[in-house]
């Protein structure tokens, strides 16, 4: 009876909803028709006709009273803020937009920022590229050895121009190596600190990889280790992953496999569209369990292998077949599917992906959302032990630095 008293309330609540068409209505008319051409402000810029809305003028003035010039932050209170908002009066010279409005307050444009916020898509895109991020440009095994830029430790340390190249170059491609580092267990900390801070994860605030019998991580093994991301069980994943190459083994083997699996993405779209929207649909359990310095863990994260943002662009890449659950949380008829799209999606990337062996003073870095790593199994013993020193950076970090070497290093004019 109760079930049947909550059926009913159920159904009287939905009848109360406005059906999909309606709302759809509502919405073409009431907001996408709304920002008519007079509410816009023409404005010629070095030959090129803007159009600005009065709305995002008015909010995005610059004065004092508006906008808070050390912080770089909107101060006005839009408790009396007018959303129709009209100009008075509007004057222009060589490098400035002035325009009055109907409430009395004046406000002025550099015209250089405004062009550099303009609403066409050219000047969209110039942002997004210059600003934003930097343009992801992929790459497979025969374009390697084109892309992966190598970059001197000191310089990197006392060039803000060489900093800005290498951290360029990183978010490109997702890849770039370091040369020439010091022996020393705290050097990658000097490039962390160009940067901002390391991410911190139950592995500590860096980490060594060496062969350790009875390890809680199967990287601490001298056997093969297969293509993989970097802990896909944490929600907040590290984005960039840095191993300074203390030893390198002189046996045969340790050699590195990257595969840039933006490009793998788009191969599998193409000729594999099926496997491909499985691999974006399907969500799976990325696990891990164990003891790290007597810290206990227990981890798990849902995310599909390829992870898509709303315009269909890769944002972020799971991928380890040992952290991988065996909790698979989705219908029974999708896992065998769902198991072959994972099988070619593993051996597109060992076709793809590029071999090498970095030597003894490289940092290989590279981007952990996006490319595949692994390595070759090799000879561990007492006269041929291989170390690195590993430390995770988030791609917030190394972006906000590369933004604010880019507007000291270019000095445009209305980048801020």
């Amino acid at each position: 009876m109760f079930a049947l008293r909550l059926i009913t309330s159920a159904t009287k609540f939905t009848k109360t909803l406005p059906s999909a068409s309606c709302i759809n209505t509502i919405h073409t008319l009431n907001v996408l028709f709304k920002n008519k051409t007079d509410d816009l402000l023409s404005v010629d810029i070095r030959g090129e006709s803007l159009q600005f809305p009065y709305v995002w003028l008015r909010e995005n003035c610059q004065c004092e009273q508006c906008y808070h010039t050390s912080a770089k932050s909107r101060i006005l209170d839009w408790n009396n803020f007018d959303l129709n908002v009209k100009p008075k009066d509007v004057s222009k010279d060589q490098h400035s937009l002035q325009v009055t409005w109907n409430d009395g307050h004046t406000s002025q444009f550099n015209l250089n920022w405004l062009k550099f916020r303009g609403f066409t898509t050219e000047n969209q895109n110039n942002y997004t590229e210059t600003i934003y991020k930097p343009k992801n440009i992929t790459w497979n095994n025969e374009d390697f050895p084109k892309i992966f830029t190598k970059h001197d430790y000191n310089e990197i340390l006392n060039s803000e121009e060489a900093l800005y190249n290498w951290l360029h170059q990183l978010s490109v491609y997702g890849v770039a190596l370091i040369q020439n580092t010091p022996d020393s267990e705290t050097a990658i900390d000097a490039v962390v600190n160009k940067i901002g801070f390391t991410k911190r994860t139950h592995y500590g605030v860096k980490f060594v990889v060496r062969n350790v019998p009875n390890t809680s991580n199967v990287a601490y093994l001298s056997s093969n280790l297969q293509l993989h991301t970097d802990l896909p069980y944490y929600e907040y994943c590290p984005g960039v992953n840095l191993l300074h190459c203390l030893v390198q083994t002189v046996s045969r083997g340790g050699e590195n496999v990257l595969s840039d699996c933006h490009y793998v993405a788009q191969y599998m779209k193409v000729h594999h569209p099926e496997q491909y929207k499985l691999l974006t649909d399907t969500e799976i359990e990325w696990r891990d369990v164990g003891v790290e310095d007597g810290n206990e863990f227990y981890k798990l994260h849902r995310d599909p292998v390829i992870c898509l943002d709303r315009h269909g662009e890769v944002t972020r890449i799971n991928f380890s077949i040992p952290q991988r659950g065996s909790q698979f949380p989705g219908p029974i008829d999708l896992v065998k599917p769902w198991y072959e799209a994972h099988a070619n999606f593993l051996a597109l990337n060992q076709k793809f992906g590029a071999r090498f062996k970095t030597s003894t003073g490289d940092i290989l870095c590279f981007n952990n959302i996006r490319l595949l790593h692994g390595r070759n199994a090799y000879e561990d013993s007492e006269n041929n032990v291989r170390q690195l020193i590993g430390a995770y950076v988030d791609w917030d970090e190394i972006y906000s630095r590369l933004r604010c070497l880019r507007v000291k290093l270019k000095n445009e004019d209305g980048i801020c």
